[in-house]
């Protein structure tokens, strides 16, 4: 067998499976590189949007109020810096005060970012005299209500919604319950409260489970809420404008597309559809997905799983293959005396529905996100044997139930072939397994 390699931090893993696997497929996405003029092409989406008034004539017009920038946190990879500094040439242009900006990290439920960790974001921009804070999820009186998504109370930071100007800045990637992220998510969840983060999360789970990554508005429940909520908010006080984009493999903007929230967000999902969705060559014996470039920490790593999982058969071996350079971060892991087998075999005998209606009652302080993972984590390990590949974490001695952990890809290899008996196993292989996914064949 050949060897292969996938991306690994700044350079590549490279590895090498059993000789009786066969690569069926090497889903790449095929994302187009960016070229030197994106910069030029992002100030050129802001004066010719794809719907609604150029960002510039937005600030004219507010001249007295208040604008929120609304961007993304260190989990997301874009060139944060020199895209705000495009936009800020557009606030200076418009010689709108900077004292009545505030730059807002749509940071949901992620860890508040520290001073040294905005200035790497922001570089540059840092020290441009403009105010900055995470979303601060922990604090209900920094909320305002703007109304309800089935049974979710939409609740969304004031400054935030009070603002006359919302100008959203964010990647579209494939989000494996949202469809696809960007667009008014970075409102909610990226801007809400608590205990509505934990409720829209909760649009994603099923008893059975569903493919939800690379499906938009009219077929992901969560995605129709997101965006219901998000026109409530323009609706209430205010203007969104959005600026989006797609990354290509160097995370520099190459699609790029500015205007209304609606059409914006319509146009990128629509292109973000045809270069990171695949179309599988049938279902493979084992799934080798790699976490990049959402491999930052243990709970980013897990997102290639849910968004590739459907590439490979019910009982087939899923080898996810997580960098985690910051290891669990926040994320808390539990003692649990099954192993990742013997686990399997109690989710299957017990059943995911079941046992999470069991901790529900019986942990009744669960949190609502830990609850929606723990559906998604049983309904993944009862349908499929997960193997991680992870030398950060087996250094660090972490466990994590109904995972096995290795320090090798061959390492990984060679327990699932075993597992599945030997002889000749179909494979696929994503190198990109957290910004891709396989087109749904139903």
């Amino acid at each position: 067998m050949p060897q292969l390699q996938v991306p690994w931090g700044q350079g590549n893993l490279v590895f090498s499976l059993p000789d009786h696997w066969k690569v069926q497929q090497i889903a790449q996405p095929e994302l187009k590189p960016a070229g030197d003029d994106w910069r030029d092409r992002i100030a050129m989406a802001l004066h010719q949007p794809v719907s609604g008034l150029p960002l510039g004539r937005l600030l004219a017009a507010r001249r007295d109020g208040r604008v929120a920038i609304v961007v993304e946190d260190l989990t997301r990879h874009s060139p944060l810096s020199e895209i705000l500094q495009v936009v800020l040439r557009e606030i200076d242009y418009a010689q709108f005060p900077k004292s009545q900006v505030e730059i807002v990290f749509a940071a949901g439920m992620h860890p508040p970012m520290t001073a040294a960790q905005v200035r790497e974001k922001l570089g540059p921009c840092a020290d441009a005299g403009i105010a900055w804070r995470c979303n601060p999820w922990h604090d209900p009186k920094q909320y305002v209500r703007v109304g309800r998504a089935g049974r979710v109370d939409l609740w969304i930071d004031r400054g935030v919604a009070d603002a006359d100007l919302r100008i959203l800045i964010s990647s579209v990637s494939p989000h494996l319950q949202a469809g696809f992220g960007g667009g008014y998510k970075m409102l909610l969840p990226g801007c809400s409260m608590l205990k509505t983060v934990r409720g829209l999360h909760r649009f994603g789970v099923f008893r059975k489970p569903r493919q939800l990554v690379g499906l938009g508005p009219d077929r992901n429940a969560m995605r129709a809420a997101i965006d219901g909520a998000g026109q409530l908010i323009d609706q209430r006080h205010g203007t969104t404008f959005a600026l989006e984009y797609l990354l290509d493999a160097n995370d520099l903007p190459t699609f790029i597309a500015a205007g209304a929230p609606m059409p914006t967000h319509t146009m990128l999902i629509k292109q973000c559809a045809v270069a990171c969705g695949v179309v599988p060559n049938g279902p493979a014996d084992v799934l080798i997905t790699n976490a990049h470039p959402r491999d930052v920490d243990l709970w980013q790593c897990f997102k290639c799983i849910p968004n590739t999982r459907w590439a490979v058969r019910p009982n087939g071996v899923i080898i996810c293959l997580a960098r985690c350079p910051e290891g669990l971060r926040e994320m808390k892991t539990m003692r649990w005396p099954l192993s990742p087998a013997g686990t399997r075999k109690f989710v299957q005998w017990l059943g995911p529905s079941t046992l999470c209606s069991l901790v529900d009652r019986l942990v009744t302080h669960i949190a609502g996100d830990s609850s929606w993972f723990l559906r998604l984590a049983t309904q993944t390990i009862e349908r499929n044997p997960i193997f991680m590949v992870s030398p950060t974490l087996v250094e660090q001695g972490v466990k994590f139930p109904g995972i096995a952990l290795f320090a090798t890809v061959e390492e990984a290899a060679a327990a699932a072939d075993a597992l599945l008996g030997g002889g000749p196993q179909r494979v696929a292989v994503y190198p990109w397994g957290g910004a891709s996914y396989p087109v749904a064949q139903s």
